[in-house]
């Protein structure tokens, strides 16, 4: 949640039909704040529980070396052990005119928290938290020669993060400080 300067517009999102695409120039959109109105950044489980409905915006902060621009971040993210799969109510189909169909009970599929999810329009794997987080830090820190992204656990992609994500689950122990040796054999690409 973003209470943005009137005078310093500084963030920017992309504009691409997939996230995970770094883009050019032409590409970005200078985000400009509405008074009296808050911006919301979603993140990458948001992408996920909301099925695709909200995206995780690829986002940068632009500086203006004029002006002056205080930021004080806040993180509201999960427990590294929790997966994380669409809701229910964000697996509908929609109707032509944009409405949401019911769900047809013959064409469901129950995912690993016993969710009920039309097969058509699940997008996304479970997702775990602490493995997705895992990976990030270890991208910011060393070189795994991997970049996690929202799109590594989509339905009909192929991506090796899905059996990565079970070996960390079996071994992982989120009492311990996290150590990016000691799970690098798994993480690594």
């Amino acid at each position: 949640i973003l209470l943005q300067d009137d005078a310093c517009h500084s963030l920017q999102v992309a504009r691409f039909e997939d996230d995970d695409h770094i883009g050019d120039g032409d590409r970005w959109v200078t985000v400009r704040p509405v008074p009296g109105s808050l911006t919301i950044n979603t993140g990458d489980m948001a992408m996920i529980c909301s099925n695709g409905r909200f995206r995780a915006p690829l986002h940068r902060v632009l500086t203006d070396p004029t002006k002056k621009r205080y930021s004080a971040p806040f993180f509201y993210n999960p427990g590294y052990n929790e997966l994380i799969s669409p809701f229910a109510c964000c697996c509908s189909q929609e109707n032509d005119d944009g409405g949401l169909k019911e769900d047809i009970a013959n064409e469901s599929v129950v995912n690993e928290n016993n969710n009920n999810h039309d097969l058509q329009s699940l997008k996304y794997h479970p997702c775990l938290w602490g493995y997705f987080r895992a990976l990030r830090f270890a991208g910011d820190l060393t070189d795994l020669g991997v970049e996690i992204q929202t799109s590594h656990f989509k339905v009909g992609q192929e991506s090796s993060h899905i059996e990565k994500q079970r070996r960390f689950m079996e071994v992982v122990d989120f009492e311990e400080p996290f150590n990016v040796e000691k799970y690098r054999h798994i993480l690594e690409s």
